[in-house]
């Protein structure tokens, strides 16, 4: 039985104003928590059918996810019909190794474990160490210290680079993305691939001390 071959990833649009001391980087551990995969008619997933309902580690970093993944849950009883979007459902904490050393930046993932709902992670390493990030809520946060003191940073899931529509709330992040292609179900099992890129996956700020978050990875997904 053909299995589905899943490197999922999740999509969040940092905005961030007013300082250009600000860059993206890479993630060589970008590992996520899956809790549910369901495929949808529409773009509201009104109807979906749930392919996969467990939590599973995927570090989509690694150059061997797609084997780890690989067994999420089965494609055989995925019910005719055509299929337009693809819903995830992830735990908002996210296991990370990155780093931005780009135009005068350099932030590295420190270890530390304020990078929590209400603040961005504050560092001050010279080498990135497997970090335990989160989610942060749609918020403004201060550059230095990270917190939701002030404006200088802003963090909103309102527009998504490769989600149609993204929310954060509780313990998950929920993604809906658009297939690359419509989908219809006929006789083959079906397959369901997706491409990612974490090499701008995490985000510096550095005018008065490093801040950090997580940024979002490159995101294709087809059906075949």
């Amino acid at each position: 039985m053909k299995k589905i071959f899943l490197i999922l990833t999740f999509s969040l649009l940092i905005l961030n104003k007013g300082y250009a001391a600000t860059q993206t980087g890479p993630a060589t551990e970008y590992e996520v928590t899956l809790k549910k995969v369901e495929l949808c008619n529409d773009v509201s997933c009104t109807s979906p059918y749930v392919v996969g309902d467990k939590e599973m580690k995927a570090d989509i970093g690694a150059a061997d996810a797609g084997a780890t993944v690989g067994n999420y849950a089965p494609t055989s009883e995925i019910p005719s019909g055509t299929y337009t979007h693809l819903r995830v459902t992830m735990s908002r904490t996210i296991q990370v190794t990155g780093s931005v050393t780009a135009s005068g930046l350099s932030c590295y993932t420190d270890g530390g474990q304020d990078n929590v709902a209400d603040n961005l992670l504050a560092t001050a390493a010279s080498a990135a160490v497997s970090t335990t990030m989160y989610l942060s809520d749609a918020d403004g946060y201060k550059v230095g210290t990270g917190d939701n003191s002030a404006n200088n940073i802003t963090i909103t899931y309102a527009t998504p680079k490769h989600a149609t529509s993204m929310t954060v709330s509780g313990d998950n992040g929920v993604m809906i993305y658009k297939l690359a292609e419509p989908y219809t179900r006929l006789l083959k099992t079906p397959l369901i691939k997706i491409s990612f890129n974490t090499d701008n996956a995490v985000g510096c700020e550095d005018t008065t001390a490093d801040v950090m978050w997580v940024e979002e990875p490159f995101v294709s997904i087809s059906i075949q």
